[in-house]
């Protein structure tokens, strides 16, 4: 007697009553014996079976394209069942972590070639109890039990009488009811994480040009500069409103440079009053000061030696920093703070500024030498308001960033919300957009981002007029009463208030520290308040 040999065959009809019936019918007649079945969409069946020759294949595939409603009859290699079984196996088998998933039994359902490497075993286990290769107090199993999940545990495990130290992470597999019907674990080896993270840690402050989302023709353009500019080494200036990516641009630039290997450091010089920014950038020698530390520090000009170092806010220097600056700029060495050496350092400076530097040369705030040491490669970066088809596309990006630090399901913005998103001015920028987006996903619970969440949890509106009912004109401040008659809210009264005073002091005072005196709050304050509002100095 002939051996059987399996066939599948690939049926498509039209719905018709009875035809499944007749299929049947017709197996039964030609003696094959079936093994699975798969109803398709869209009018489509898959049959596997058995019989003794090709012959009688051929020959129930005849009868069955004879059959009402049948439009053809295929051969094919294996089930739908069978092929995508055989692709996850492969997508699983691809990935560089171990991966293994359990069935509401406990039994091993799918375990890849780095798995059974990790736990030294065989693709063989598939079927067995996961207590019988893990342990029975295995994070998996505790997983299928509790519904608990785990994050990059620490688990030891014991095969073959030698201890596995893994990183495990596991989360539970729920049906549509909510119940628990299985688990999965990642694992990876401990000298596996501990070589990953070593990686990370030296790249973790690098970004490129590949990190700056743009599609707008001024961004481009600006990259495509940026990009040429990173190639050498010579002192760059970047120029734009606060939040528009300043620090980005420049770590790009560095990355993307000669000097990638050697540190890239940042320091924001308005953020520090004027004699800790100069020991900060300097360093300084023991006993420069009470409380210097013993053996004295390096300065960021010694830490970045061979690298960049990003001076944010430049605008805000004292002439006594931007004296020392000058120094380093023209002769390449540095003094500490209280030391009497000099110390040769080669760093490149990328410079940033919101401010207008050339104004306030006008009005001796700021070295013109200085200006030119450091305006040797100018870019600006273009507002939000002026570049806004990049809206869409950032804010996608934001969203995605956002709910994976949130571990949030990534949500969508509707049409009307990319509109309403689009319709605005963004004094704050890219800074402004994310938090906006980080507010309102921390507030719904939603799939979509719909216009009204953005006007419920965010100061956004469909007007770009101070929220559409306050605003101010010659006679002073103005409400604009809504079509019900309500008044604006009274934080947008403060709020304009609030910045009407700041740009009147500004406009006699034009500098955010004498601002700042003349008002009775510091510095930082003022620079603040002038980034909410987007007031330029």
């Amino acid at each position: 007697m002939s051996s059987m040999q399996e066939y599948v065959i690939h049926i498509d009809f039209v719905d018709c009553p009875g035809l499944g019936y007749e299929i049947f019918r017709l197996t039964e007649l030609n003696q094959v014996d079936k093994i699975a079945m798969e109803v398709l969409p869209n009018h489509g069946m898959v049959i596997k079976f058995r019989c003794v020759s090709e012959e009688q294949a051929q020959k129930l595939a005849g009868d069955l394209t004879l059959v009402s409603g049948v439009k053809s009859i295929v051969f094919r290699d294996q089930m739908p069942y069978e092929e995508r079984e055989h692709e996850l196996r492969t997508i699983l088998d691809s990935v560089s972590e171990g991966i293994l998933a359990v069935n509401k039994k406990g039994r091993i359902s799918h375990i890849n070639e780095v798995s059974c490497r990790l736990l030294q075993c065989g693709k063989g286990v598939a079927g067995l109890s996961a207590a019988e290769l893990l342990g029975a107090s295995s994070l998996v199993l505790d997983t299928l039990r509790t519904g608990k999940s785990y994050r990059l545990k620490e688990e030891r495990l014991q095969q073959g009488g030698k201890a596995i130290d893994l990183f495990t992470s596991t989360t539970p597999v729920r049906n549509e009811k909510g119940q628990i019907i299985g688990s999965v674990a990642t694992i990876k080896d401990v000298k596996q994480v501990a070589t990953m993270l070593s990686k990370v840690d030296k790249m973790r402050r690098l970004r490129s040009f590949d990190d700056i989302v743009y599609q707008s023709p001024k961004m481009r353009q600006l990259v495509g500069y940026a990009s040429t500019v990173a190639k050498s080494s010579s002192t760059v200036l970047l120029r734009g409103e606060s939040g528009t990516g300043k620090e980005l641009l420049a770590a790009a630039i560095h990355t993307e440079g000669p000097r990638y290997k050697a540190p890239f450091l940042a320091v924001n010089c308005a953020a520090l009053p004027d004699t800790l920014l100069e020991s900060e950038l300097f360093g300084y020698e023991e006993g420069a000061f009470t409380g210097a530390a013993k053996g004295g520090k390096k300065g960021l000009f010694e830490q970045a030696d061979g690298g960049t170092l990003f001076l944010d806010e430049i605008g805000e220097i004292s002439p006594s920093v931007q004296v020392r600056l000058l120094r380093v700029l023209q002769e390449g060495t540095i003094r500490r703070v209280g030391g009497v050496n000099e110390i040769e350092v080669d760093v490149r400076i990328i410079a940033a500024t919101h401010c207008d530097l050339e104004a306030m040369i006008c009005r001796r705030e700021f070295r013109e030498d200085l200006y030119y040491r450091l305006n040797v490669i100018p870019l600006t970066i273009p507002p939000l308001r002026e570049r806004k088809e990049d809206i869409p596309l950032l804010a996608q990006y934001l969203i995605r960033k956002i709910c994976t630090k949130l571990e949030k399901t990534v949500v969508r913005l509707t049409r009307e919300s990319i509109g309403l998103l689009m319709n605005q001015e963004w004094p704050g920028n890219v800074r402004q957009l994310e938090n906006t987006l980080e507010r309102v996903i921390n507030m719904i619970d939603a799939t979509e981002i719909q216009p009204g969440h953005l006007r419920a949890w965010t100061d956004l509106s469909a007007s770009k007029r101070n929220g559409g009912n306050l605003y101010w004109d010659k006679e002073g401040l103005q409400f604009e009463l809504s079509p019900d008659g309500r008044w604006p809210h009274l934080r947008e009264i403060v709020a304009g208030v609030e910045k009407e005073v700041i740009q009147r002091v500004l406009k006699k005072y034009p500098s955010s520290r004498l601002a700042g005196q003349v008002l009775g709050v510091s510095n930082t304050t003022i620079l603040n308040k002038m980034k909410a509002y987007g007031i330029e100095e």
